[in-house]
This record gives structure tokens, C-alpha cells and sequence, in this order.
């Protein structure tokens, strides 16, 4: 009696699981990798600061003598002596024209001596002058405004919309905001915030 020998069929599914495991085991490495690269390339660079936030460290104690020498010049005009004119001459919108230009003189030239003060480094410049295109819009809604109040319009002050609001949100974010620079003190003032017509 002959016996018959079946061919053993090779191991191709073990095989195959080889294979995929070696590829998982590639990809998982590569994976790995990035994140330990993003990690260092955050604590050596410092990305975790917002997107505002100047790495100079050099540059905040600079910018708060600005600005409150800035606040205490524009502080000096202040005169609510004779309170709320609810229906103010044109003599008067014009008086108040000139004391707005005045305060914007003094906001105009702390904008440019803060954008002014030297940074280390090319991502901070960048900073600045975002920083500093956005103040000027709010230096041109008051300059406007004024120019309005000289001209008898005693109307509403508005800012310019930037990103869904006014201007002086994106400037608030860099001079407050949640991960900001932490100097109140540079934020826009609000002296004409509440400005409106009767």
C-alpha cells in the first residue's frame, strides 16, 4: 500500500503578519520621533508663548516706562470739570476736537517709541509691526473722529473692524490679553470708547 505525501502549503498568513507588524513598528518610530521633535522645539524656542507674545525679554520693562509716561502726559488733559454736554456748541465739539488730538499725539508717539525698542530676534520684529499696523488704525479712527467733532458732527466714535471687531481687541490681546505681553498699560485708551451722540 503507497502512502501519499500532501505538499505542506507554505506560512504565507504568518508571514504576511510579519510584515505588517515590521511596517506598524516603522510607522509607530516615525511617529515617536516627531512628537520628541516638537516637544524640544517648543522648550528651546520658546512656540508655547501666544502669538503675540514678545521673546525679548528685554523689551516689556522698556515698553512700560513708555507707556506710562505716555498715561500720565494724556492724564494731564483730562477735564470733566464741567461734566456731559448733552447738546454741546460747535465751540465746545471743537474744543473737545483739539484735546483729542492732542491725547492721539501722545498715543501716536508711544506707539512709535515702543515699536522703536530693539528685539534679538526676526519673530519679534514681526510682532511689533503687526502690533504697530493695528494701533495706527486706531490713531486714524481718532484722528477721524476729531476731524468729525471740528466739523459739527457729534456723532458716535467707531474703530475700524478688524477680524469681527473693533481694532483695539487685537491690540488688547497683545498689551493684555490671555498670554500677552502683561502691559495694561500700553492698552488703547478709552476715553472716547463711550463717546456717543445723544
Amino acid at each position: 500500500m503507497t502512502t501519499v505525501v500532501e505538499p505542506v502549503a507554505p506560512d504565507t498568513p504568518r508571514k504576511r503578519r510579519k510584515w505588517v507588524v515590521a511596517l506598524l513598528s516603522v510607522g509607530c518610530a516615525l511617529v515617536l520621533v516627531m512628537w520628541v521633535f516638537i516637544v524640544f522645539e517648543i522648550a528651546t524656542t520658546g512656540n508655547d508663548k501666544g502669538a503675540y507674545q514678545i521673546q525679548d525679554d528685554s523689551w516689556r520693562p522698556q515698553a512700560i516706562d513708555i507707556c506710562r509716561a505716555a498715561t500720565a502726559e494724556r492724564n494731564e488733559l483730562a477735564n470733566d470739570t464741567g461734566g456731559f454736554i448733552e447738546d454741546p456748541t460747535l465751540e465746545q465739539m471743537q474744543q473737545r476736537a483739539d484735546i483729542v488730538d492732542q491725547a492721539t499725539d501722545i498715543v501716536e508717539q508711544m506707539v512709535a517709541d515702543l515699536v522703536a525698542i530693539p528685539v534679538d530676534n526676526d519673530r519679534d520684529r514681526e510682532i511689533l509691526a503687526v502690533f504697530g499696523e493695528n494701533y495706527r488704525l486706531i490713531i486714524s479712527d481718532r484722528r477721524r473722529y476729531a476731524e468729525r467733532l471740528r466739523n459739527g458732527d457729534f456723532t458716535s466714535y467707531n474703530e475700524t473692524v478688524v477680524a469681527g471687531g473693533p481694532v483695539s481687541n487685537v491690540v488688547f490681546d497683545f498689551t493684555a490679553g490671555v498670554k500677552s505681553n502683561d502691559i495694561p498699560e500700553c492698552s488703547p485708551p478709552v476715553d472716547l470708547i463711550n463717546t456717543r451722540a445723544p
